[in-house]
């Protein structure tokens, strides 16, 4: 169990009604990892929802050619693995904790149980996770705005 003072650090759901944190608060944990601890692995299905309370997390991604590369930094307060709350998807990068880290986990199978059992629960939260993927993909829009307006054969033309 998760107290909701801990929930409060978290911006993806600072702003939640404190009975709503309560519940999450019941199915949730808080776990420390050591520095380089795999949370998970590109192309495995997200199981857990994240959410740092302190330390810092890499998303990882290979590319075609098989580099590795940092598509984020993960700060404190921030919040990862998301799509755990949908089901059935898997994730596009690899989560490696770079320092020790300590986050507050949930199951996304529990959240989506809390949600069937109280709407309210999860009108509230999803409506969360729409800003959150609105924000993040505008985010990457902006980012390969720039690689492109950077990359030399297109710069030139």
């Amino acid at each position: 169990m998760v107290e909701k003072e801990y929930f409060k650090k978290i911006a993806f759901l600072k702003d939640m009604p404190d009975l709503i944190l309560e519940k999450i608060g019941t199915i949730s944990q808080l776990e420390t990892f050591d520095e380089e601890s795999l949370l998970f692995r590109q192309n495995q299905e997200k199981a857990l929802l994240y959410m740092l309370v302190s330390g810092k997390v890499f998303l990882n991604s290979r590319s075609g050619s098989g580099k590795f590369l940092t598509l984020d930094e993960v700060n404190p307060g921030r919040t990862f693995g998301v799509s755990a709350l949908l089901g059935g998807h898997t994730s596009t990068f690899t989560a490696v904790c770079a320092e020790t880290s300590t986050m507050i986990t949930v199951s996304g199978e529990q959240m989506r149980q809390l949600f069937l059992e109280d709407f309210e629960i999860g009108h509230t939260v999803m409506l969360k996770v729409v800003e959150l993927f609105s924000s993040r993909m505008e985010m990457h829009t902006n980012q390969f705005l720039h690689s492109l307006a950077s990359h030399p054969e297109i710069k030139g033309a």
